[in-house]
């Protein structure tokens, strides 16, 4: 152990004494002391700046691969633990807890970004920077927040050296963690997941320790591979801590097991005129390789492809008004799919959906209410709500999700089918996107005190129940503009299908024909990539490889590029918990679940008239 593990471990016997027969006012200091350091090791990590630094070393390129995927993901786990912690610490208390932290996490925030440019960036590269940073250092250690043996280790060296002091670091972290997860055991009216969560984080930090000592151990002081180090023995090591620190090429993991981020070929077919719709459809069908992917899933599983279970995840549940059917999965193709997988020998096929936050708002929401009044039913499919169907799940990865819908995890054959739909922060929203609905409520990863982000909740779903094969319907009525994924009085018709086993790589063409080159601009592609990798991958595109024409997307002018930037912050902070962001509902189907006030309703008008959201004149 070194300095800075003995100068924390008095800080916590410190914060002990003060709190002498008063366990719950240790937990809240400890709470606060974790959201800090969480924070400030969460910029320290920041991926931006890891490549940056990696790309100097003098290494090969395999082993900046390997340094680079091993700190993406301690940077992943350290973010959902200051998500997950300042979650907690906003159920908890009242608004002076929850100022004390959003302050404590803006402090660590601004001293993770200090010590990381102290410690990689050279005063001829950044002078500015560093000097900021010196500052905010020194006013730390007159403060008593950084303390001396600290700022003697915030300085420009080797990047072993920056590994050796995370060891330390990472140690204060778990001993922290422990010490929380007892605490909150001993709590009456704290839920026992709490606990749990906290010792998981506990371990997470154990994990990142034992990466950064391996890490350490293949570095010499000048940042080269180290005597009797290899890449394939480091590589061994850190699988022997958790394969996911791994790229996923090094992972042991077939395509036909997961093949999210495999960069498998994409089928992109588009038609003369609308009218071939369905003959176009099920050409698609045939050429992009489902049934190939169908019987290699039913080998893999050992299983006739007559007992596979099959579950299709469509979307139809932001449908508000039959006028408008631009947020819906065409209803036709949805049953021509159903349909052909059924002729291939398929007979249990489940039509998941889930339920959003308009049946917080209005009534008559369920999914089959909603799949009856959009007239969506067939002999070829049952439907399934997700609401009705979790279950109890334990994640392999991530945190705050804990269920899951049981007909998507018991599905042997899982199919993501979205419909193209612009959206304010991912551009657009298809095929990784689409499957959020199938563990926890969407809306449980947006608000302030959420303990998740919404990102980090798919993952969790994209890596325990994956989708084995993505289809995008992008033919007609396609929504663009600012918030396409909630309605549009004048879609588009580009007539394309889009098709591939990975769901990554269809999302990425797709985003690639919308204008968007870098696809990283979706917080949940971005996500992905960070998880499963893929972003280096060529994908091959069988058939049309064109841009979309006439796609308005959420930054196709300053106004909306200026909305769209603004969106996020708005609707989790400003949005009434999204009761001000809702379509102009069909309200004979579905009735308010309570008064409108005259403000509520004035301003949801005016929020309509923003977004275009009302409904068309025609039906389309």
């Amino acid at each position: 152990m070194g300095a800075v593990y003995d100068e924390f471990q008095r800080e916590l016997a410190a914060v002990r004494n003060a709190s002498v027969n008063n366990p719950r006012r240790e937990l809240i200091q400890l709470f606060l002391l974790a959201l800090e350091r969480e924070e400030l090791v969460s910029i320290s990590y920041r991926e931006s700046l890891m490549q940056q630094r990696i790309a100097t070393m003098p290494i090969a390129d395999d082993f900046k691969q390997l340094l680079r995927h091993a700190l993406i993901w301690i940077w992943k786990d350290e973010e959902m633990h200051t998500v997950y912690i300042r979650g907690a610490i906003l159920k908890l208390g009242g608004w002076r807890l929850r100022t004390q932290a959003f302050l404590t996490q803006a402090a660590g925030g601004i001293g993770g970004w200090a010590g990381s440019v102290l410690q990689h960036s050279r005063w001829s590269r950044a002078p500015v920077s560093r000097l900021i940073a010196t500052l905010i250092t020194a006013i730390g250690g007159l403060f008593g927040k950084v303390p001396r043996d600290v700022r003697q280790q915030l300085q420009f060296g080797s990047f072993r050296n920056f590994c050796v002091f995370n060891i330390d670091a990472e140690q204060t972290a778990a001993v922290c963690w422990y010490r929380i997860a007892e605490l909150a055991a001993s709590q009456p009216d704290l839920h026992k997941q709490l606990a749990r969560d906290f010792k998981r984080v506990a371990i997470d930090e154990d994990r990142h320790c034992k990466v950064f000592e391996i890490l350490a151990s293949g570095l010499t002081n000048d940042d080269t591979l180290a005597e009797r180090q290899t890449v394939e023995s480091l590589i061994e090591q850190i699988r022997e801590v958790g394969s996911e620190f791994l790229p996923r090429e090094l992972r042991r993991i077939t395509d036909t097991e997961n093949p999210i981020g495999s960069g498998q070929q994409v089928y992109v077919l588009r038609a003369g005129q609308e009218d071939e719709k369905r003959l176009l459809f099920k050409r698609l069908l045939d050429e992009c390789g489902l049934r190939e992917a169908i019987r290699r899933r039913a080998e893999f599983l050992n299983q006739p492809i007559s007992q596979l279970k099959i579950a299709i995840k469509p979307t139809f549940m932001l449908g508000y008004h039959r006028k408008d059917l631009s947020p819906l999965t065409d209803i036709e193709l949805i049953e021509d799919l159903a349909a052909y997988v059924r002729e291939f020998g398929c007979s249990d096929i489940a039509l998941v959906e889930g339920r959003n936050i308009y049946d917080q708002f209005f009534q008559h929401r369920t999914v089959r209410e909603v799949a009856d009044y959009f007239d969506i039913r067939s002999e070829n499919y049952r439907i399934v709500d997700t609401e009705e169907d979790q279950v109890q799940h334990q994640y392999s990865r991530g945190m705050a999700q804990y269920t899951i819908a049981k007909s998507w995890r018991d599905a042997d054959f899982r199919i993501s089918f979205p419909k193209l739909r612009s959206h304010p922060i991912e551009m657009a929203l298809l095929c990784v996107g689409n499957i959020e609905w199938v563990g926890g409520r969407c809306h449980e990863y947006l608000f302030l005190e959420r303990q998740a982000d919404r990102a980090t909740a798919v993952m969790m779903l994209l890596n325990d129940f994956p989708p084995h094969f993505g289809v995008v319907d992008a033919f007609q009525n396609i929504p663009d503009g600012l918030v396409g994924v909630m309605g549009c009085r004048k879609p588009i018709h580009p007539l394309r299908f889009y098709a591939g086993p990975d769901a990554l790589a269809v999302d990425r063409v797709a985003l690639n024909h919308l204008g968007v080159k870098q696809f990283e601009t979706s917080s949940i592609l971005r996500s992905t990539v960070q998880w499963f990798g893929g972003a280096t991958n060529q994908i091959e595109v069988r058939g049309v490889d064109s841009p979309i024409q006439n796609w308005r997307g959420p930054y196709h002018n300053e106004l909306r590029s200026l909305l769209s930037i603004m969106a996020y912050p708005i609707y989790v902070m400003g949005s009434g918990r999204g009761s001000l962001f809702v379509p102009e509902m069909d309200l004979d189907a579905f009735p308010l679940r309570s008064r409108e006030g005259w403000l509520l309703k004035t301003t949801r008008r005016a929020v309509r008239w923003l977004l275009g959201l009302n409904v068309p004149n025609q039906s389309l």
